[in-house]
């Protein structure tokens, strides 16, 4: 009777082993990232990551917010100017730039511009890699890759010379620093490659994010300061640009 037993309880043991062995479990609480980034669904989201840095908020944002990038480049020049008033109305960051007498004690605005900057960066690299990966739509990629141009020339027309990097496998201290010309090469190169391949979709869901007309733009900006960038003027590739832009049905106002 004992052997028996033992015999039952070696078999169960066994065929429980093998069972486990061919176990096919359904996770339903992961998605793998090669199918969420896949999909449309998950290719937006990737893309919203990056977009929202223009609109984040107070310090860290392109334009609609205080202290970043949009006040250190209109404040900075004639286009603006907030007064310092001796009752201590308006901070004095915005006297200081229209002055042009900014130190390294007054960092602020610049401190701002250059992490968000460097931040969005980031996100742009990681969502190129996660679409990369899982082969998303060619289009999801473009606009990736023309968003990570855009901060990049943001970057080189207010700091020349920057850190440079196209993955986030770097530490900080490894990042090297490039020279503006090869910056400004890559740009020109990324969005050459990328902006026929955006949609032309005007308005509507597509408001806010970069379409083929804005990306011409970007490139038409880009060749209008190439003298200061590169020391060779590009004109006609600007005037090129802007014609795309215009057959797009945009011009200039009266």
């Amino acid at each position: 009777m004992k052997k028996l037993f033992i015999i039952s309880i070696s078999l169960v043991t066994v065929l429980l082993l093998q069972n486990c062995t061919r176990l096919e479990e359904k996770v339903y609480d992961r998605y793998p990232a090669s199918d969420f980034y896949s999909n449309t669904a998950g290719s937006n989201a990737a893309l919203a990551s990056v977009a929202s840095q223009l609109n984040s908020n107070w310090g860290a944002n392109y334009a609609g917010f205080d202290n970043c990038w949009y006040d250190l480049n209109v404040f900075a020049t004639d286009e603006q100017v907030i007064p310092h008033r001796n009752t201590g109305d308006w901070q004095l960051d915005f006297s200081i730039l229209y002055k042009h007498t900014w130190t390294p004690a007054v960092p602020g605005i610049i401190n701002n511009t250059w992490n968000w900057l460097y931040n969005s960066v980031f996100k742009a690299n990681q969502a190129i890699e996660l679409l990369t990966n899982a082969n998303a739509e060619a289009v999801k990629i473009a606009e990736a890759k023309v968003l990570r141009a855009f901060f990049y020339y943001l970057l080189i027309d207010d700091f020349g010379d920057v850190p440079f990097y196209t993955e986030n496998t770097l530490t900080v201290n490894e990042i090297p620093q490039a020279k503006r010309a090869d910056v400004f090469n890559f740009i020109e190169t990324e969005l050459k490659e990328n902006i026929d391949l955006l949609p032309e979709t005007k308005d509507g869901a597509f408001y806010g994010r970069f379409n083929k007309w804005a990306g011409y733009a970007l490139l038409a900006n880009l060749y209008l300061n190439a003298e200061v960038y590169t020391g060779t003027a590009r004109w006609a590739d600007c005037l090129a640009a802007c014609n795309v832009v215009s057959s797009g049905g945009f011009s200039l106002h009266p």
